[in-house]
């Protein structure tokens, strides 16, 4: 699991991509990767508790997992906070000290729009889908999971996607969310998954992941586990 010290969305890219492909990760080397994203979190200040882009980060922008760009700062900043916090959730183990920078971050996320009012203004709308991702792991109460997919219910666009929200990036998330709201909009997303597979990829790393997910919740629903 490679760490990137220009890039914290690299890094995260770079672990993400290891649990997708399911890829033993030795503890050293979860140990080392956990480490370097405890130093990234903010200390003091009006940003305590979130994890710090690099400069790189904020000058060239930064990605979802899915390939959809964040064009903001602020985005970047919410979305890389949130990531950071799940990867730790997943990575960290019972260290007292993960736990103190999970609940620093969830505190930093609390104050946001697009948690405390259900925001999805403009790239508010990706960090929206980037906390109840996070969420999902940290396996908050199921009403408050449902009434954040009730929000992207309500954007749906008839056509098996959702105004506002990255498609991708949102269908990644809801495959992670337990519950049968979740496994409502996946249904729902059926459709367009169908549609983008037969699109030639731009980008042969993000292609091949979004066709990869399109596939297993095209195959999901054909085995009726949706």
């Amino acid at each position: 699991m490679k760490i990137y010290s220009e890039s914290l969305s690299r890094t995260i890219d770079a672990a993400n991509d290891a649990l997708s492909g399911g890829r033993p990760n030795p503890v050293d080397e979860r140990g080392e990767f956990v480490e370097w994203l405890l130093k990234r979190q903010v200390a003091s200040g009006r940003n305590v508790g979130a994890f710090a882009p690099t400069a790189e980060d904020l000058a060239h922008g930064a990605r979802l997992f899915t390939g959809e760009p964040l064009r903001t700062k602020l985005s970047t900043w919410n979305v890389l906070t949130a990531e950071a916090a799940r990867l730790l959730i997943l990575f960290g183990g019972d260290d007292h000290r993960v736990r103190g920078a999970i609940e620093r971050a969830a505190s930093w996320l609390d104050v946001s729009c697009f948690v405390a009012r259900d925001c999805v203004v403009g790239e508010c709308a990706h960090s929206f889908v980037s906390h109840l991702r996070f969420s999902s792991a940290a396996e908050v109460g199921p009403a408050v999971l449902v009434r954040r997919v009730n929000v992207l219910r309500e954007q749906r666009d008839g056509a098996g996607r959702w105004r506002r929200f990255p498609f991708y990036y949102t269908v990644l998330t809801l495959s992670e969310v337990p519950g049968e709201a979740a496994k409502s909009e996946l249904r729902y997303a059926v459709p367009a998954c169908e549609r983008v597979l037969s699109r030639s990829a731009k980008d042969a790393v993000y292609g091949a992941r979004r066709k990869a997910l399109a596939e297993r919740i095209i195959t999901l629903d054909d085995l009726r586990l949706l």
